[in-house]
């Protein structure tokens, strides 16, 4: 969805109209945490650092009984996902962007103008047939759009997040990573 939101804003910015079709009925996303590089906040500006909850200066890499420390010249940043998209909708449509909720991608088809492409109205609702010259698929590692247009999947690798508490001898401008799977197969 962020991807969506900011290319639909950097469009509309420069008089490219674009609208969002959004499979949700609302713009909550489950509050997930995502560790990214400071170029986010270099291209987002005030809106990334918004999002922001921690950042990270130092990585400790664990292996074969030996620790080794790794500075970052600039930190890595710990953002909250449903903060950044609630901030990149409202500058999308600040920007002119619409946004349209509830319509799940169903199906795409070229024509000789333009591309159509279906959408489901809600669960189970009305179809809506829509055109465009270009369509961005912006939903995720097993994009339907992309496979609708042919496009060969990309490879994914399942996650678990979840939330624990810190270890009480961890720096909380550090990541710790293990290189020892059958002692530690996480990091934090």
């Amino acid at each position: 969805m962020a991807a969506g939101l900011l290319a639909a804003h950097l469009l509309t910015e420069r008089g490219v109209g674009a609208q969002v079709f959004e499979g949700t009925e609302g713009l909550a996303p489950a509050p997930r945490t995502l560790i990214v590089t400071s170029r986010m906040r270099d291209l987002l500006g005030p809106l990334g650092g918004q999002a922001v909850v921690n950042e990270i200066r130092r990585f400790e890499l664990f292996a074969d009984g030996r620790v080794a420390t790794v500075p970052l010249q600039r930190p890595d940043l710990v953002i909250e996902r449903a903060t950044l998209i609630r901030g990149l909708a409202q500058q999308a449509e600040a920007s002119g962007s619409g946004i349209l909720l509830g319509r799940r991608f169903m199906s795409l088809e070229p024509t000789s103008r333009a591309l159509t492409f279906i959408v489901e109205r809600g669960q189970g609702g009305a179809l809506e047939e829509e055109r465009a010259r270009t369509v961005i698929g912006a939903d995720g590692a097993f994009s339907q759009v992309a496979c609708a247009a042919g496009w060969p999947g990309q490879s994914a690798v399942p996650l678990a997040q979840a939330v624990v508490g810190q270890p009480k001898d961890l720096r909380p401008d550090t990541t710790r990573v293990w290189f020892a799977p059958e002692e530690t197969p996480y990091f934090c």
